[in-house]
């Protein structure tokens, strides 16, 4: 099944087989040197990104040395010029206990007390973690995530809990179609909803407002949820913002491998979260020159020839293809009868393909030239970024082999919502663990990836670009290691039908479940 657009697609009815992971919230041929004296004229940021490293650990400053030409006691005379007056340097206060990454751990010990909320005790607070495992045409989906946060409950509770209190959790699975029944089941049971994904959230999101359950989730996917009363996101997936640092980057890079980015096409699956992941590439992406002179939608429940597809983007001299859906095994499909067909282009995607899968899915080389957005920084440069190497470390300890980005989007999402709650002390309440967080001015999943706002539900202003070479994954840009490219322009405000639906206030807050 393949349809073919030229202009906004129509809302689309829900087909419940594909899982989208953080698309923060979202990618063959050889390479061309041909140039030509008259390339399009391409709009792009009037200032220039800066290149950003991720904060080191905090290291303490040496102490001056004494000038020994100066007595004990007697001050330098001011007048000589030879012997200055040294300069003191503060150093950053050493955090206090353990770290993660350059910054303490928000558990620890603590004599907080009282049944302040649902699931908040004197001993215990329990909160709802949750994906889609149950789902039987992908069993086990993005439980990896839940796994990775289990194993940082039990860091925090080994360390104390939050202010004394242990961490207890349920675990719900959605299985995709049932987000909206175990919602239901997680209002009646726990405090908030942390580091929980489910592929399907606006099928959940009725059910969460009308009970009022806080949520501080690995990923969003709908514009519902995005933009839902008291939910808060490590990094921020709003629908009527698009991150452009892909689309900004990739402007050089295309022209340096000789491929024009006014020839671009684009594929998506006929599923909510890739349609409106595809709206928002449309409305954005023409601002840098972007021209998709053809859309295609497939079908995620699988197509038997994927060569009209090819043969589409080939008749229309696509040289550049944006890909919303998941690496194995659709793309990887689509990119081997690209090869075959052999249709030269660059492929663009989101960051749920940094994944191993994809990378291992690419042994023949047809993947190559697969492009990939990131904020967090890669695993590959744990050496370069503490808070990368204690993720690893942290999931190692705990006999986890499964080191995944959205374990990691897990993470900081986990690390915020203990940060806000051991903040409230004994006033232990959903509101209090929420206005806590939003006096969080940036956030870095304590150096996990680029500053972030949550509170402004803000999508980042930074970002870093992989590419998949073979069965690895190489940084493109910027090219050391443990950094990141920051422009202002790069967050784009846009308008498409999903945020339309969603009825946002003068907020940007969905008021679409909230009743009058």
């Amino acid at each position: 099944m393949m349809h073919k657009t030229k202009a906004n697609k129509a809302w689309l009815l829900l087909v419940p087989v594909l899982a989208v992971g953080s698309l923060i919230a979202a990618a063959c041929g050889s390479d061309r040197d041909e140039e030509g004296d008259d390339d399009p004229e391409v709009t792009q940021p009037t200032s220039a990104p800066t290149t950003t490293a991720a904060p080191p650990p905090p290291e303490s400053e040496p102490e001056p040395e004494p000038d020994p030409d100066t007595p004990d006691g007697e001050e330098p005379d001011d007048d000589d010029e030879e012997t200055p007056a040294p300069t003191t340097t503060t150093a950053p206060p050493e955090p206090e206990g353990p770290t993660f990454g350059d910054v303490a751990w928000p558990c620890g010990p603590g004599d907080a007390l009282g049944a302040t909320a649902q699931g908040v005790t004197d001993e215990s607070i329990v909160i709802g973690l949750g994906d889609d495992r149950g789902f039987q045409a992908s069993p086990g989906l993005n439980q990896h995530q839940t796994n990775a946060v289990i194993n940082f409950i039990d860091a925090c509770n080994e360390l104390g809990g939050i202010n004394g209190r242990q961490i207890e959790y349920r675990q719900y699975d959605a299985a995709i179609t049932q987000a909206g029944a175990v919602m239901q089941a997680a209002c009646e049971e726990v405090f908030m909803l942390v580091a929980s994904g489910f592929s399907l959230d606006q099928l959940a999101e009725p059910t969460r407002v009308e009970c009022g359950l806080g949520a501080v989730p690995a990923w969003t996917v709908s514009a519902d949820f995005a933009h839902g009363p008291f939910q808060v996101n490590a990094v921020p997936n709003p629908a009527d913002q698009n991150p452009m640092s892909i689309a900004a980057q990739m402007v050089g890079i295309a022209a340096e491998r000789g491929y024009d980015i006014t020839k671009s096409g684009s594929m998506y699956g006929n599923f909510s979260a890739t349609v409106e992941t595809w709206e928002k590439v449309e409305a954005s992406y023409s601002d840098y020159g972007f021209e998709f002179s053809t859309a295609l939608e497939y079908d995620i429940n699988g197509e038997a020839d994927w060569s009209p597809f090819i043969n589409a983007l080939k008749d229309d001299d696509v040289e550049v293809v944006y890909f919303t859906g998941s690496c194995p095994f659709f793309y990887q499909f689509v990119r081997e009868a690209a090869a075959l067909q052999e249709l030269d282009a660059i492929w663009l995607a989101d960051a749920n393909f940094y994944d191993s899968s994809c990378a291992e899915a690419n042994q023949s080389g047809a993947l190559d030239q697969t492009f990939v957005r990131m904020v967090f920084i890669p695993f590959e440069e744990a050496d370069s970024n503490k808070a990368t190497a204690d993720f690893i470390q942290i999931l190692s300890d705990a006999g986890n082999e499964q080191v995944t980005l959205l374990g990691m989007q897990a993470a900081s999402n986990f690390l915020l919502w203990a940060t806000g709650a051991a903040a409230c002390g004994s006033n232990l309440t959903r509101d209090c663990v929420l206005e806590e967080i939003g006096k969080i001015e940036e956030w870095t999943g304590h150096g996990l990836h680029v500053p972030a706002f949550p509170a402004g539900n803000e999508a980042p202003v930074c970002g870093l670009l992989m590419e998949l070479v073979g069965t690895e994954y190489r940084r493109v840009a910027p090219s050391e290691p443990g950094t990141f490219e920051c422009n202002p322009e790069w967050r784009l405000t846009i308008d498409t039908p999903a945020v339309q639906a969603a009825q946002l206030d003068e907020n940007r807050k969905s008021t679409k479940f909230i009743a009058n």
